[in-house]
C-alpha cells in the first residue's frame, strides 16, 4: 500500500497547486517576519505547482515519492531545469534565489505523490508574492509550453 502523505499530514490544497501544511502557525506579515519559515508540500503525478515568485529563497527538500522537475527562470530569464529526488539525474535539495520565477511538475512516468518541505529564508509570507497561470505565464515566457504538456 502506498503512503497517503495528504491525508497522513493532514495537507490542504495550496493556491498555487499541490497540496501543503504550514509547520510553523505563526503567520508573517513583511513587517513581522520570522528569520525561516518551513512547509510540507506534495504533488500527485501530473500535477503542477504554477509558476510563482517570491521575495526570499526557497529550499526544496525531497523526502519521497517520484521525481520532480523544477522550471527557473533567472533574473535575466535565463531557464534551468532541476531534478528534485534521489535518482541518478536529480538531487535531494533543489535552491531558488528570491527573485527567481519558479513552477514544479512530476516527471515523465510519475506514479507516486512527491512529498517534500519548502525552507524559506527570510519566512515566507503574500506580501510580496507574485503567481503566474498558464496564459500569463506563456505570454511572458513562450518556452515555457512544454511545461504545462
Amino acid at each position: 500500500m502506498k503512503p497517503d502523505f495528504i491525508a497522513r499530514f493532514g495537507m490542504e490544497p495550496h493556491v498555487e497547486g499541490g497540496y501543503f501544511r504550514l509547520l510553523d502557525d505563526h503567520e508573517a506579515t513583511a513587517d513581522d517576519r520570522h528569520s525561516s519559515g518551513v512547509i510540507y508540500y506534495a504533488l500527485t503525478p501530473g500535477e503542477h505547482a504554477d509558476f510563482h515568485a517570491l521575495d526570499c529563497d526557497e529550499y526544496w527538500l525531497y523526502h519521497a515519492g517520484s521525481t520532480l522537475e523544477v522550471w527557473i527562470y533567472d533574473q535575466q530569464g535565463q531557464l534551468r531545469i532541476e531534478r528534485l529526488g534521489l535518482t541518478e539525474d536529480a538531487q535531494p535539495c533543489v535552491l531558488v534565489r528570491a527573485g527567481e520565477l519558479f513552477g514544479a511538475r512530476s516527471a515523465a512516468g510519475a506514479k507516486e505523490t512527491t512529498l517534500l518541505s519548502c525552507v524559506t529564508v527570510p519566512q515566507f509570507t503574500y506580501d510580496n508574492y507574485r503567481l503566474l497561470r498558464r496564459e500569463e505565464m506563456l505570454k511572458e515566457h513562450p518556452d515555457a509550453a512544454p511545461f504545462f504538456d
